[in-house]
C-alpha cells in the first residue's frame, strides 16, 4: 500500500518538477506571448483590434499611420502601425530632434505570410543594432496588396537600458519604411536610396480623449481667418474679435479640432483664443461690449501695436490654447467650459494668430478654420483655466551664448486666495507655452513645508510641438499651496540677449493650467524684484521706478528706461559685456531672488493681492521614486520561485505520512 502511495507522491513531485523546469527554461517572450494570448480567449482577433483612442498620421501624406492604446493597469502600450508599403516599416522614439538616441521597432511580413519583428536602438544617423533584450511582442501582423499592418506591445518601462522609458512627456516619433522586405534578419536598409523617412512630435500617455458623440449632443461654431505675409515679415501676429452666435441658453465649450490649408501647416505657429470677458460691476461696462460688437464686424489689427484697440486688453481669459504639431482637443467628460456672461447676452471672444515665415516667403496666404464643440447639456463641472509661470515683462532676460539657463515664476498662495474655494480646485489640464530656447519646462507643487510631485515635467520641450498634456489623475490645488514654473533655455544659437515677449526672437516660460470648479483669477505670475534687478546688473535708478509694482492690465511688455540719456532697458542690457558678468550669480539672483506677483482675474481685473512679493518656499524638495521594472520579470521570477516552494512545501507535509507508512 505504502509502495503506492509512494509512487504516486514521487510521480506528482515530478510532474511539478517537470512543470517547474518548464517554466524555467521558457524565454521572456514566449511568457509574454503567453499573457497576450490569454487576453485572446473567447473573443475573435478583429475584435480585439479594431479601435484604439489614440490615432495620427505621422507623415504629411498620411500613408504612416498609428493607433495606440495605453494600459495604465499593466503599465503596457499596445501599437499599430498602418503603412502603404509591402516591404518593412520602423518606428521609433528619440527624446529630442537631434536623434542621438533612437529606440526603433522594425518590421516586415514575408511572402509566407509570416511576421517579423526586431527591437533595436543607436543614432538616427546610423542603421540601429539589434538590442540584447528584445521587448516588443508582436501580436499580430499582416499584408494587403497595398499596406502592411503591425499590432506589438510593450512594457511602458522596460529597465532595459538600450530602451527609452515611455512617459507623460514630449517624445519625437521617427517612421521609416522601404519598398521590399530584408533579405534576411541583419539586411536591414535603413538608410537605403528607397527607404521614406520622417519624424513628427507626439504625446503617447495622453488620456482618451471623447469625441462629441452626435450632432443632437453637441453643436458646432467655425472660425476661421486668412492672411498675407509679406517677405519682411518675418512674424505676424494678428488679433480679431468675433462673437459667439449662440445666446438662447448657456452652452458648455467641449472642444475644437483645427483646419488646415495647404499654408497653414508651415506658417501658422499658435492660436490663442480669450474670452472677452469684461467687468459686468464698471460702469463702462455696457460701452466696452458695444464697442466689441463694432470690433467684431472689422478684420482686426496687429497685435500689441499702437493700433489695436484698448479693450482688447480685457481679452485675458484662455479658452482654446493650440499650437503646431496638434490636431485638437476635447475637454473631460464633466467639465465643461461656459460660453456665455449669462443668458441673452452675446459672448466674445479675441483670436489671436501668430504667423511664422521665417523662411522670409514672399506674399504668402495663410488661411485654416476651428471647428468648436460646444453643447447644451451642462457638465457637471464649470471649468476654466489660469496662467502661471514668469510674467511678460521687463524682468527676464537670458544672456546669448548660455546652454543652461533657468527663469522662474511664483504662482504664491496670497494670490490663490483670492476668490479660490477652502476646498481647492482640481487642474486636469496643462498647456506649456514657451519658444525656441526653452529645452525644459517644469511646474512645481508646494504644499506647507514640502513639495509634492510635479504637476507636469517635460525633459523635451520643443517649441514646433506644443500640446495640452491632460494628467494622468486629477490634481487638487489648495488656496495655500504654491506653484513654481521652472524652464531652462539654450541659448547658444544667438548673440544678442532674449528679453520675454511674445515675438518669435522673444521668450516665454508659462503655464495654463484647466481646472474646476471656476472662479475668477485667470493670471497668477511673478517676475523679479526691479530692485534684485538693479543690484545685480549695477543700475542705480529706472524712470518711475515708484510704479513698477502697480499691475498693468495690458500684456504688451512694458518700455522700460534708465534715467541717465533716457536709456532704453534693453539697450543698455545688449550693450552690457557679458564675459565681465558673473553670469552664475545673476541666474541665481534673477530666478532665486525675490519675485514681485501679478494677481488678475477675468476681464484685466486686477486682484487684491497687488504689490505681493514672493520666491521659493521654505520646503523639502519632491525626490521622484524610481521607475518599477515591467511586472512580467518580477512575476517571471516569482512564479519560478513559487513553483519551487510549492513542491518543497508538498514534500514537508507528505513527508510525515510517508514516515508512518514505511514505518508500519
Amino acid at each position: 500500500m505504502w509502495n503506492v502511495t509512494l509512487l504516486l507522491l514521487l510521480a506528482t513531485l515530478r510532474i511539478s518538477g517537470a512543470e517547474d523546469v518548464t517554466a524555467k527554461n521558457k524565454t521572456y517572450l514566449e511568457q509574454r506571448q503567453e499573457h497576450e494570448d490569454s487576453k485572446m480567449v473567447g473573443m475573435e482577433e478583429e475584435d480585439v483590434y479594431l479601435s484604439h483612442p489614440h490615432s495620427a498620421a505621422l507623415d504629411p501624406d498620411g500613408k504612416f499611420h498609428l493607433s495606440w492604446t495605453v494600459d495604465s493597469n499593466s503599465q503596457e502600450i499596445t501599437i499599430e502601425v498602418v503603412a502603404e508599403t509591402l516591404g518593412w516599416l520602423a518606428l521609433g522614439f528619440s527624446p529630442s530632434e537631434a536623434l542621438t538616441d533612437v529606440d526603433l521597432l522594425t518590421a516586415w511580413v514575408d511572402d509566407e505570410g509570416t511576421g517579423h519583428i526586431q527591437d533595436r536602438h543607436g543614432p538616427g544617423d546610423k542603421t540601429p543594432q539589434m538590442d540584447d533584450q528584445q521587448d516588443w511582442r508582436l501580436v499580430r501582423a499582416s499584408e494587403n496588396d497595398t499596406h502592411t499592418l503591425v499590432v506589438v506591445v510593450r512594457d511602458l518601462n522596460t529597465c532595459d537600458d538600450q530602451d527609452l522609458p515611455l512617459l507623460n512627456t514630449t517624445k519625437r516619433l521617427i517612421y521609416a519604411y522601404g519598398a521590399t522586405d530584408p533579405a534576411n534578419a541583419t539586411s536591414l536598409e535603413y538608410l537605403g536610396a528607397d527607404a521614406s523617412r520622417g519624424s513628427r512630435y507626439l504625446l503617447l500617455l495622453q488620456p482618451p480623449a471623447p469625441l462629441p458623440t452626435s450632432p443632437e449632443d453637441t453643436r458646432t461654431w467655425s472660425l476661421s481667418q486668412s492672411h498675407s505675409l509679406a517677405k519682411d515679415q518675418r512674424a505676424v501676429h494678428w488679433c480679431n474679435i468675433v462673437r459667439f452666435p449662440h445666446v438662447e441658453s448657456q452652452v458648455h465649450y467641449v472642444g475644437f479640432d483645427i483646419q488646415h490649408s495647404e499654408t497653414s501647416r508651415a506658417h501658422l505657429h499658435q492660436l490663442t483664443i480669450w474670452e472677452c470677458a469684461g467687468d459686468p460691476n464698471s460702469a463702462a461696462y455696457r460701452q466696452e461690449r458695444e464697442r466689441l460688437m463694432h470690433y467684431a464686424s472689422q478684420q482686426g489689427h496687429e497685435c500689441y501695436s499702437p493700433n489695436m484697440p484698448l479693450d482688447y486688453n480685457s481679452c485675458n481669459n484662455p479658452v482654446i490654447v493650440w499650437a503646431t504639431g496638434a490636431e485638437g482637443a476635447r475637454e473631460p467628460t464633466h467639465v465643461g467650459l461656459p460660453m456665455l456672461p449669462k443668458v441673452g447676452e452675446y459672448a466674445f471672444f479675441l483670436v489671436e494668430a501668430h504667423y511664422d515665415n521665417s523662411l522670409m516667403a514672399d506674399s504668402i496666404g495663410v488661411q485654416w478654420g476651428l471647428d468648436v464643440y460646444y453643447t447644451e447639456q451642462l457638465r457637471e463641472f464649470e471649468s476654466a483655466s489660469m496662467f502661471v509661470g514668469n510674467t511678460i515683462n521687463f524682468a527676464m532676460l537670458i544672456p546669448p551664448g548660455r546652454d543652461h539657463w533657468t527663469a522662474t515664476g511664483h504662482c504664491p498662495a496670497g494670490c490663490l486666495l483670492d476668490g479660490m474655494p477652502e476646498t481647492g480646485i482640481k487642474v486636469y489640464q496643462v498647456f506649456l507655452k514657451a519658444h525656441a530656447l526653452a529645452r525644459n519646462i517644469r511646474v512645481r507643487h508646494f504644499r506647507d513645508d514640502k513639495e509634492l510631485p510635479p504637476l507636469v515635467q517635460d525633459d523635451y520641450y520643443d517649441s514646433n510641438f506644443h500640446y495640452a498634456m491632460q494628467l494622468q489623475e486629477e490634481r487638487t490645488i489648495l488656496p495655500s499651496d504654491h506653484i513654481t514654473t521652472e524652464c531652462t533655455y539654450d541659448s547658444t544659437s544667438r548673440s544678442n540677449t532674449t528679453f520675454s515677449g511674445y515675438g518669435a526672437d522673444s521668450e516665454l516660460c508659462l503655464a495654463v493650467l484647466s481646472y474646476y470648479p471656476r472662479h475668477s483669477l485667470v493670471e497668477c505670475t511673478s517676475s523679479t524684484y526691479h530692485d534684485v534687478l538693479k543690484e545685480v546688473l549695477g543700475i542705480k535708478q529706472f524712470q518711475n521706478e515708484q510704479n513698477l509694482l502697480v499691475t498693468s492690465q495690458s500684456r504688451e511688455p512694458m518700455d522700460l528706461r534708465l534715467p541717465k540719456r533716457n536709456t532704453d532697458f534693453r539697450a543698455f542690457v545688449n550693450g552690457l559685456t557679458w564675459s565681465e558678468v558673473d553670469l552664475e550669480a545673476l541666474e541665481e539672483q534673477l530666478s532665486r531672488g525675490t519675485h514681485v506677483a501679478r494677481c488678475m482675474r477675468r476681464g484685466g481685473v486686477p486682484a487684491q493681492a497687488i504689490k505681493l512679493k514672493t520666491s521659493y518656499p521654505e520646503a523639502a524638495p519632491y525626490a521622484a521614486p524610481e521607475l518599477a521594472c515591467p511586472r512580467m520579470l518580477g512575476q517571471k521570477i516569482q512564479h519560478a520561485g513559487a513553483s519551487s516552494v510549492s513542491a518543497f512545501s508538498l514534500l514537508l507535509l507528505v513527508a510525515p505520512v510517508l514516515l508512518a507508512l514505511v514505518w508500519q
